[in-house]
């Protein structure tokens, strides 16, 4: 069974390329998860600032950063 998401690359990579095989293996993912909100009724902009909050932990300052907002 194949992966969602691509694995990284085998070979030793260098950094540049490594980021380029990782950005080109989760857009398609991100890309989905964008137009799910959307449709839902979600301003772009909105998910895409969602999604940067979640990815820095910075979706609040008043909880632990490890703590999700589903726990």
């Amino acid at each position: 069974m194949r992966p969602a998401i691509n694995p990284p690359p085998l070979e030793a990579a260098s950094q540049t390329n490594y980021l380029t095989a990782c950005l080109f293996a989760l857009e398609p993912s991100i890309e989905s998860l964008v137009a799910a909100a959307m449709k839902s009724g979600w301003k772009r902009e909105y998910v895409l600032l969602a999604i940067m909050a979640i990815a820095l932990n910075d979706g609040s300052t008043n909880r632990p950063s490890s703590q999700s907002l589903h726990s």
